[in-house]
């Protein structure tokens, strides 16, 4: 039987997939099922450089579309999988139609947590954003002189604080941790990033969240706070975090542990049938972590490709992320999770912070410091652990850590 690989989702992880099918000589049909009605398309710009009007529609495309029909890739636009038979390895469309596979890979990433709304609840000046259906929207309804809520300290929810102030609006970002990105970095990052947008006049809120939602018609038009403090806006956006999409994988009975759970070659609990992205759940340290990152998703779609052509492959975790605020551009490498000690280095507007565990480097946060970034990165990759005292010797060349014993 000849092979036909399909991809369900249309991010990062589908395009990086099958672009790495090709690249190993994989001559085998290739199918990627997109639900919504555009080719893949880069996402991080989305709360960002596109919201902002420096990027537009057409540069988000991870591929030129001729590079599909000269890969003999077929992609299926504006249509949903309802169903994997796993029986008969087929896939029922939103359309009636049902599609063979060999060999599947789902790739379905993150759906955003509605909290406090319910569900059902629909008003026209909340917004969130996911996908650039819902960007569009959100950029529709930034003006200047408006009043911005938004609920979630986290990476996306500070993004896209720091454009909403740069439109000249009034904006609030409430987190009901005790502090921002709390499960993303750790508190010395957080704090300098915290500094940062009270010079500019962002009204951050820590420990508290959203209690009420009040209304009029279809518009929100004030939130009350746990703490009972009443803020009138004029529009909100939900920034919270997302959900792992599984809906598909656990009606076909796929083993589910904070996501699709998966093996050290990202096969489920059937091999024929992979999970890539930020749907995918892998053992890390002792447990089941998944990474929503446009870093682990490329990797990820790589691993299972090489999986696919018969190139034995496990998944090798190389945690980085990239965010931008303002004027920073803050980049991480590792995860800080469980450090015991933190090294501050800082030159004129460099700020990087080195995260260690005992004597072991594991993470670096760099602030408009590549160079930092892309040193600390190789460190830790190659786990080699420069001496504390050495690396907070603000003199010492960091590079030359790469050579000590």
């Amino acid at each position: 039987m000849a092979e036909k690989i399909v991809i369900i989702g249309g991010g990062q992880a589908a395009i990086s997939c099958a672009s790495q099918l090709r690249s190993t000589g994989f001559d085998g049909k290739i199918c990627i099922i997109c639900e919504e009605n555009s080719y893949p398309y880069q996402r991080p710009p989305l709360s960002k450089k596109f919201l902002t009007g420096d990027i537009l529609e057409e540069r988000l495309q991870l591929k030129k579309m001729d590079y599909y029909k000269a890969n003999n890739i077929q992609v299926l636009l504006a249509n949903r999988a309802m169903k994997i038979d796993r029986d008969s390895k087929k896939i029922y469309l939103q359309n009636g139609e049902k599609i063979d596979y060999t060999k599947l890979v789902i790739a379905t990433g993150s759906r955003a947590k509605k909290e406090p709304l319910d569900e059902g609840d629909d008003y026209s000046n909340v917004f969130y954003l996911r996908n650039l259906y819902d960007a569009k929207n959100l950029k529709n309804a930034l003006h200047l002189g408006k009043k911005i809520l938004i609920i979630g300290g986290g990476y996306l929810g500070l993004e896209v604080a720091s454009v909403c102030s740069s439109y000249g609006m009034n904006t609030i970002v409430v987190e009901g941790s005790d502090r921002i990105l709390k499960r993303v970095a750790g508190e010395p990052t957080a704090v300098y990033l915290r500094q940062i947008f009270s010079i500019k006049g962002v009204e951050i809120i820590e420990n508290d969240f959203v209690k009420k939602i009040n209304n009029v018609e279809s518009n929100v038009t004030s939130v009350e706070l746990a703490s009972g403090k009443i803020i009138y806006i004029d529009t909100l956006l939900i920034a919270s975090g997302g959900y792992p999409e599984v809906d598909l994988a656990e009606e076909a009975n796929l083993q589910i542990e904070n996501g699709i759970k998966v093996n050290e070659r990202l096969e489920t609990n059937d091999p024929s049938i992979y999970a890539a992205g930020d749907c995918a759940s892998f053992y890390h340290n002792g447990d089941f972590l998944r990474l929503e990152s446009v870093g682990n998703a490329i990797d990820q779609g790589k691993t299972v490709a090489l999986n696919i052509a018969g190139e034995t492959t496990a998944f090798n975790v190389k945690p980085w992320f990239w965010t931008e605020q303002f004027d920073q551009k803050l980049q991480i490498a590792g995860l800080c999770n469980g450090y015991t000690d933190i090294i501050e280095r800082k030159l004129n507007d460099k700020v990087s912070f080195w995260y260690y565990k005992n004597n072991m480097l594991i993470a670096v946060d760099a602030f408009n410091d590549p160079y930092s970034y892309m040193i600390g990165k190789r460190l830790i990759e190659e786990k080699k652990s420069p001496n504390k005292e050495t690396i907070s010797d603000i003199n010492f060349e960091v590079k030359d850590a790469l050579n000590l014993k």
